[in-house]
């Protein structure tokens, strides 16, 4: 019986625009040909249903792409015609566009609003590379979704429902930032009113604070220029009179001070002229943090010689009032925007003050500097060096044997076997009396030497420690993280080698989203260099999504264990995701450049929406970069 094929929702209709619909349709269903493309268009209408159309799913035609190729390779002298190479790009492109539009029906089926959300957000980055118009409206909407969402938490549900609306924010903001760092500033603008009043407590300046980040780290990874003007408006916006100077501002100064001075003093000038509308003592500290870092090594104040002076004089008259008060109060109570401008008298206004200053105004700031510090808690003053203070590994393990309860010796030995060297961590943790914390130590102990082997290149070491992991599953981890820097080096046997023990570790694990995430990282890993072993371990790696069970979740603070669990990434006893949190290599790709059409079969048989989705967002992108190239290069 035929299935009957609804009508592309209103939204999805809108992505094709009216003059190329008719060019980038499929054209199989119409002239009985290209069976596959048909098949995959039908399968793009229905959201990952297959059509059937009365042709035999056993006949198999290839897109005239396919067919050039194929004459190509056995005429390899045979160079593809400029009309060729034109309708090559037009064809990916549609292929790219009606996959994109997949990816976007595909979320209907997700259970889950932020994970929909976070889905559709990755496609309209795709989108706007295929027809911006189209993908700045998507931002648009989705920007306004976001503010609504509902989100199901447990506990402390209004702190986690900001939390997730700020992620997905940032998600949004994140790959807006890299298309037009200026339109993702005009949606922060339109959030206001009922939408700034439905996220409970979420207000634009916190988006701006968001957005002057993600600005930072894009202009430094060379996604987007420094423009100094967008840098000053984003400081000047994300500042709320009344509230302390935002941490992303402070840390965007204090590296813009060495790296991109330009960018650091327009910044400078941007909180200073704000100077009365924030808490004195976050200014104070903010701005003498920047001066120091800026000027400690240079000869004179300029271009900031005016600036500088003014907060030297305000430095130095706000330390004499605390000092007063500390005089008459030794017991005052200090916020933390206090504590840190005390902080800051030592570490950065002095040194500073004996550069530039007169002798008598050094003498007092250093008095000052020297009776707050004794003003401060405890734990913040200055430190005596680790060793000093406690004595070597064989002296703290007599100390603590000393120690009259079990339960708080054993806690104890836990945390001085985390934080010993190696070579003497597991001989702590031994001698731990519980067997469950004992056990567990131990294998975090392991987990923390392999680690530190391969950041040191000891690979062959980390290998024999690896190898005594007791849970399969991090065994496979590990092997995965060493596989991957010896390939790195150029090490292909090794490499492989240590692949192929971490795919058969994996196979031993147990059925959960853990091991089939390693069977994912293991195909990526393999993609560059046996794409007929990669494929076979990709299948075995959807296989195992669909068959993954859960996992009892710990806590990072768990009792039982003692203190906070060790957490180096996906190699902890503390990483178990489920599968809608697995993450899929971009190393997946080359294989679509090697068999699209297989990749597109792999999606079919991946159960999870949100994993088959993350799937096709990788073969989108392939696509997408691909037609994009193409039009560039012609």
């Amino acid at each position: 019986m035929r299935e009957s094929r609804p009508s592309p929702t209103a939204w999805s209709q809108e992505l094709l625009p009216a003059s190329q619909s008719e060019k980038w349709s499929f054209r199989s269903s119409h002239r009985g040909r290209n069976f596959l493309v048909g098949l995959v268009g039908g399968a793009l209408i229905l959201g990952g249903v297959l059509p059937c159309r009365g042709q035999s799913a056993a006949r198999v035609h290839l897109l005239p792409r396919e067919q050039s190729q194929a004459v190509r390779k056995d005429n390899p002298r045979e160079k593809p015609s400029e009309l060729e190479k034109e309708q090559g790009a037009e064809e990916k492109k549609g292929e790219a566009f009606l996959l994109v539009q997949e990816v976007l029906e595909e979320p209907e089926r997700i259970a889950d609003p932020p994970q929909r959300l976070r889905i559709r957000i990755q496609a309209a980055d795709l989108l706007w590379a295929l027809e911006e118009r189209a993908g700045r409206s998507l931002f648009e909407r989705l920007m306004g979704e976001i503010a609504p969402l509902e989100v199901r938490v447990e506990r402390d549900k209004e702190r986690a429902s900001i939390e997730a609306r700020r992620a997905l924010f940032r998600e949004l903001l994140h790959r807006v930032v890299r298309r037009d760092a200026r339109f993702a500033g005009r949606l922060i603008e339109r959030f206001e009113g009922e939408a700034e009043r439905s996220t409970s407590g979420l207000t634009r300046e916190a988006l701006y604070q968001e957005m002057l980040g993600i600005l930072w780290d894009a202009s430094l990874a060379g996604e987007t220029s420094r423009d100094v003007s967008l840098f000053a408006d984003m400081v000047s916006r994300a500042l709320s009179p009344g509230h302390g100077i935002p941490s992303v501002a402070s840390l965007l100064l204090t590296s813009a001070a060495t790296s991109s001075p330009d960018v650091g003093d327009a910044l400078f000038r941007v909180v200073f002229s704000r100077f009365a509308t924030v808490p004195e003592d976050s200014a104070l500290a903010v701005l003498g943090a920047y001066l120091g870092r800026r000027f400690r090594a240079a000869d004179s104040l300029a271009p900031l010689e005016q600036e500088a002076r003014a907060i030297f004089a305000r430095a130095l008259a706000r330390a004499e009032s605390l000092w007063q008060q500390a005089r008459a109060n030794p017991a005052i109570a200090l916020r933390r925007e206090t504590r840190s401008f005390i902080r800051s008298l030592g570490s950065d206004y002095l040194p500073l003050f004996q550069k530039f200053e007169d002798p008598p105004r050094v003498a007092l700031l250093t008095l000052y500097a020297q009776a707050l510090a004794h003003a401060l808690p405890v734990e913040q003053r200055p430190a005596r060096p680790w060793s000093e203070a406690e004595g070597t590994v064989e002296e703290q393990i007599q100390e603590i044997e000393r120690e009259p309860s079990a339960r708080m010796r054993d806690r104890r030995l836990r945390e001085l076997a985390l934080k010993s060297p190696a070579d003497q961590a597991r001989k702590v943790a031994e001698k731990i009396s519980n067997l469950k914390m004992r056990e567990t130590t131990v294998e975090e102990v392991k987990v923390r030497q392999v680690m530190d082997q391969v950041a040191r290149r000891q690979l062959e070491d980390a290998q024999r420690t690896a190898e005594t992991l007791s849970d399969f599953g991090l065994r496979s981890r590990a092997f995965i993280e060493i596989a991957r820097a010896f390939l790195k080096t150029g090490q292909e046997e090794p490499g492989r080698t240590l692949l192929e023990k971490a795919y058969q570790e994996a196979l031993r694990a147990a059925r959960t989203a853990r091991r089939a995430e390693c069977l994912f990282e293991i195909a990526g890993l393999y993609a560059p260099l046996d794409s007929a072993r990669a494929f076979h371990v990709l299948m075995d790696a959807s296989k195992a999504a669909g068959e993954a069970k859960p996992e009892e979740s710990v806590t990072a603070r768990d009792e039982a264990f003692g203190g906070i669990l060790y957490e180096p990434g996906k190699l902890s006893l503390l990483y178990r995701p489920d599968v809608d949190h697995i993450t899929l290599p971009s190393e997946l790709a080359l294989l679509a450049r090697e068999d699209f059409y297989r990749m597109r079969s792999v999606s079919w048989s991946i159960r999870s929406p949100v994993l088959r989705s993350r799937f096709l967002l990788i073969l989108a992108q392939w696509l997408v970069e691909e037609a994009t190239r193409e039009h560039k290069d012609d």
